[in-house]
């Protein structure tokens, strides 16, 4: 992978002090493993857009949120807040950056009592405690098939989807607990990704959304960050980059894509095409194999499903994170007979 400092503070020069012409949240979307934890660093160190790990949380509550009854009510809001604050995002957060969430202080802060007015009280307390600008951002590949619901929380939201080849994507994800661990699956959850983010972006305006792909940060970095500090509306723009381009060529690892032409076999990269050339097509990315109309049996399905399932099972981690999401739903379903 590209890499970028793991460490997150600022590595800009303090030159140049970043001035947001416009605060709405960022979200970044894209398959796992497309590059968005590193994209997000660097909207992050050098654009101070404040992003945390993977949130997980906000479709969730937004869907129970009638348990919750009317927020203008000091107690629903508290115990709105202080359910969320049981979500792994914080523990996380607080082992990344030593960020301890205050409920009392993010009470205190809600300026509209909406759902949407709790997230910006919650998200922009880790942006305070990192100084950040008063921006938060999200980067959560789970959210690709519920965009609308984010749409629908976040209307003023600006949108980064950052594509990367299936190919790689699958490579990257293959050997992986939460990842795909065969060809078949790994192109099928690719590409609904990809279509759920693409059908999703054709319902926004132009201000709304910016598509760039993996490929063009690592080869093109400085213009590639030129039109997002563009789209986020972000100045000094020119100074900005003057800044960045020496910080982005050494962070970047300028040729460190098509992978699947040296890793993967023909027999795969074929296999690959038959399921997803459309979609690799529309983002430019070459294929080499003629068109298709390949349909794999009811019983291959059930064969590449059944197998990758059973390789998951192989890893610890896999067993670790479905015991945390069954606590998860335990826990939920109490809250809910409580009332």
């Amino acid at each position: 992978m590209a890499t970028v400092n793991d460490v997150d503070t600022d590595t800009m020069s303090d030159k140049v002090v970043v001035q947001h012409g416009n605060l709405c949240p960022v979200i970044l979307v894209g398959h796992g493993s497309s590059g968005t934890s590193i994209f997000s660093r660097l909207l992050r160190n050098h654009l101070r857009v404040s992003f945390g790990t993977e949130s997980q949380f906000i479709v969730d509550y937004y869907r129970r949120l009638n348990r919750y009854g009317d927020l203008s009510d000091d107690a629903n809001l508290r115990k709105l807040i202080a359910d969320i604050s049981g979500e792994r995002w914080f523990q996380r957060c607080h082992k990344k950056f030593g960020f301890t969430f205050d409920p009392q202080a993010a009470f205190s802060a809600v300026t509209q009592r909406t759902y949407r007015g709790v997230l910006d009280a919650i998200f922009l307390q880790l942006a305070q405690y990192n100084e950040m600008a008063p921006r938060w951002g999200d980067k959560t590949p789970g959210y690709a098939t519920d965009l609308p619901v984010i749409g629908e929380i976040c209307p003023d939201a600006k949108y980064i989807h950052l594509a990367r080849d299936g190919r790689d994507v699958a490579l990257s994800v293959m050997g992986r607990f939460w990842g795909a661990q065969n060809i078949y699956t790994a192109a099928q959850e690719w590409i609904e990704a990809v279509d759920a983010i693409d059908e999703f972006l054709q319902t926004l305006p132009a201000e709304q959304k910016l598509e760039i792909t993996y490929e063009q940060l690592l080869s093109n970095p400085v213009p590639t960050f030129d039109a997002v500090i563009e789209f986020l509306e972000i100045e000094p723009r020119e100074a900005l980059l003057k800044e960045l381009e020496p910080l982005l060529n050494e962070q970047l690892d300028a040729g460190n894509f098509d992978k699947w032409r040296k890793k993967m076999t023909p027999a795969q990269r074929r296999q690959f095409e038959q399921f997803a050339q459309p979609q690799l097509q529309r983002y430019g990315y070459e294929t080499e194999f003629e068109p298709t109309d390949y349909h794999p049996s009811a019983l291959a399905k059930m064969y590449w499903r059944c197998q990758n399932k059973a390789l998951q099972y192989r890893y610890p981690d896999y067993w670790k994170d479905n015991v945390y999401k069954a606590r998860k739903l335990i826990s939920d379903r109490l809250r809910s007979l409580r009332g």
